[in-house]
């Protein structure tokens, strides 16, 4: 009888054996297919991450893009507007100049006349209209200068006076009267 109880200890552990194996046949397959579907979630997520860096990667070429784009056109900006700047500036500059010229201008032109007025005015009163005969007989230089023969000049602390003497041979010349 032991024969027999070995035979049947060794066929239930063959049955045994049989099961486990059968069993850890049954795990090897769900291990395979939890593998499989782990590396098919592997290769979808590897996909996703590819396409998401591809998208990336776009996003921030046009970022890059647009921020030069950005840059030349506010250069762009600003170069006009300090332009616009100087022109203003140069125009400013050439109205009040050429105002302040033309103030200037006529301020001295004004005077001018009003001494050319004044003279006139002097010109057509006795005097002047003895000053003018004197000078169109040629006297008004002889007397202003004084140049006559014998004539001397003596400088006072009022002013400088003109004196007619008479020459070395006694001669006093003098001048014509209008």
């Amino acid at each position: 009888m032991t024969d027999e109880r070995e035979l049947d200890d060794g066929l239930a552990a063959f049955d045994q054996l049989g099961r486990e194996m059968a069993e850890t046949n049954r795990l090897l397959r769900a291990v395979r297919t939890d593998q499989a579907t782990r590396n098919q979630q592997e290769h979808a997520l590897s996909a996703e991450m590819k396409a998401a860096l591809k998208q990336a990667t776009g996003a921030s070429q046009e970022a890059i893009q647009a921020a030069k784009t950005e840059i030349r056109s506010s250069l762009l900006w600003t170069g006009l507007t300090a332009f616009l700047i100087v022109l203003v500036a140069f125009g400013g500059g050439y109205f009040f100049g050429q105002r302040s010229g033309w103030d200037t201008g006529y301020a001295d032109g004004y005077q001018k006349a009003w001494n050319q007025e004044a003279a006139a005015s002097w010109a057509n009163t006795p005097a002047g209209q003895r000053a003018y005969a004197l000078d169109r007989r040629g006297s008004l230089d002889l007397l202003a200068l004084c140049r006559g023969n014998g004539w001397t000049t003596e400088r006072r602390k009022d002013g400088t006076v003109c004196f007619p003497n008479a020459d070395a041979k006694g001669n006093i010349s003098g001048w014509y009267l209008p």
